[in-house]
């Protein structure tokens, strides 16, 4: 994410003309940022839809969800980086022209594979314009003003992260048009074409004095050792594991290892790598992007293969299916209202303890699957997804702040970068792990029952994941940086 320690103050006839025209700027680009957070979650309750008129194929079905949250995670720094180095606001309303136009190709796609493109290069788009937002906040809105901006960011997120399920609902329900799913899509053209009218008479520019280089070779390596995971755990399931895919899992940490390489001998060159070198050296960081991955590889992909159950294993329609997803919305609605105020005085504490809560919300889940079987009703899911969504209205909102107690101010842009990027990245890695495990349980000719027995092997994995992400939190600093203690 932005490296604030560098970016440059607009210019004082800028800041002049601001109190009106930045607020117009700001709404305009929350409303870009309530577009990627929504087409985050939306898909999962259209997959079945997806599947049933284009024909997609399982893992065409993962890769809509996975190749979004891929693209994103690894052009996150770069489109920071990118920013800086071109201005905030050229920058910003190219990331939102490209998400418009991926949009309606999404939204047109005539096969799966377009689709899948489609959401790649959405992806990226959504990379480039995100980071500019938080940017143009801390250098455009007067400081005295600051606080009501960030807390505007911080409502949209939350809205747009538990609406997107029931929006998806809707808008398949009501079948537009007749179009069916595509109008999940469609609708970020018209407001994607707002926010470029209203960003583009608005938004003041500005850019770093000393913007930070560019590496696509780092971003590459990233990549290929990323895709050498996840390809053959998207596919495999469905080809019987063949031999290659079982060589692609070990060469992916030679790549991982080279792309080490690469980005300890740009640092030492004095090129700008991804990640500055040192930081994994410190304890409670590393903890912290290790607990985002493993958080996020239990979230991302848990509510696909939900989806797929409700919908094509029990019969409910896309309407029902978002309507059980707000027991989740509304746990973290709650929890987030009241972790905000708790963070500074439990810190890691609050973090694992949301963690096991959400984990106990799956053992929840399980237990409702169990003794109900196909008979269970929505309001069935209702006490474990409340519940989860609990633990994660706990973690989510703190754990970045927690992440980053010790490391040291130079780096405090790019660790933050790389364990937003964490996140991204262990969802790719999720979708594609619970994935294999759903679609080897579910069989190649499935029915009812099929789906709640591979639900249930699924869920046993978010609970192992769920209790690994709250275990390696321990390596987190128990207290603020000020307390010269030792990491607890």
């Amino acid at each position: 994410m932005p490296e604030y320690h560098e970016v440059s103050a607009v210019s004082a006839e800028v800041t002049a003309q601001m109190p009106r025209r930045i607020w117009w700027a700001l709404v305009a680009m929350l409303a870009a940022a309530a577009m990627d957070l929504i087409d985050t979650t939306i898909v999962n309750v259209a997959a079945p839809a997806i599947r049933d008129e284009l024909g997609a194929s399982a893992p065409q079905i993962e890769w809509t969800v996975a190749g979004y949250a891929l693209a994103f995670g690894v052009g996150l720094i770069t489109g920071a980086r990118l920013g800086d180095r071109y201005g905030r606001r050229p920058v910003f309303l190219a990331g939102v022209s490209g998400f418009v136009l991926a949009s309606l190709v999404c939204g047109l796609a005539p096969n799966p594979d377009v689709l899948v493109a489609a959401r790649v290069v959405q992806g990226l788009a959504a990379a480039v314009m995100i980071p500019q937002i938080l940017t143009v906040i801390q250098v455009a809105v007067p400081a005295h003003q600051q606080a009501k901006a960030y807390a505007g960011y911080g409502a949209t997120a939350a809205i747009g992260t538990v609406s997107g399920p029931l929006l998806g609902g809707l808008l398949i329900s009501a079948n537009v048009f007749e179009l069916g799913w595509r109008p999940i899509f469609l609708i970020n053209v018209p407001i994607g074409l707002a926010v470029l009218a209203v960003a583009a008479a608005t938004l003041p520019d500005s850019r770093a004095p000393r913007a930070v280089g560019l590496d696509f070779a780092g971003v590459a390596l990233l990549v290929l050792a990323l895709l050498l995971v996840l390809y053959p755990l998207v596919e495999g399931p469905q080809l019987d594991w063949p031999g290659w895919a079982f060589a692609l899992l070990v060469a992916a940490p030679f790549v991982l290892a080279v792309f080490v390489l690469q980005q300890r001998r740009r640092g030492a060159t004095g090129g700008a790598p991804l990640i500055a070198p040192g930081l994994f050296s410190q304890r409670g960081f590393t903890g912290g992007v290790l607990a985002q991955v493993a958080l996020y590889a239990g979230v991302t992909g848990f509510f696909l293969v939900f989806a797929l159950t409700l919908q094509t294993g029990l019969g409910f329609t896309a309407l029902r299916t978002g309507l059980t997803f707000v027991a989740w919305s509304v746990g973290i609605a709650i929890a987030s209202a009241i972790s905000s105020g708790l963070a500074p005085r439990l810190g890691r504490r609050l973090t694992m303890t949301g963690a096991i809560v959400m984990a106990l919300g799956m053992v929840g889940l399980l237990l409702a699957v169990n003794v109900s079987g196909a008979a269970i009703s929505p309001w069935g899911f209702v006490p474990g997804l409340l519940l989860a969504g609990l633990g994660m209205g706990m973690v989510a909102p703190t754990l970045v702040d927690v992440s980053l107690r010790r490391v040291d101010t130079d780096d405090a842009g790019s660790a933050s970068g790389v364990v937003a990027t964490a996140g991204q990245l262990g969802g790719a890695l999720g979708v594609a792990g619970l994935g294999a495990i759903y679609f080897s349980a579910l069989g190649p000719q499935p029915a009812g029952p099929d789906y709640l027995n591979a639900l249930t092997a699924t869920l046993y994995y978010e609970i192992a994941v769920l209790l690994l992400a709250a275990a390696v939190m321990l390596l987190i600093p128990s207290r603020p940086r000020s307390h010269r203690a030792r990491d607890a």
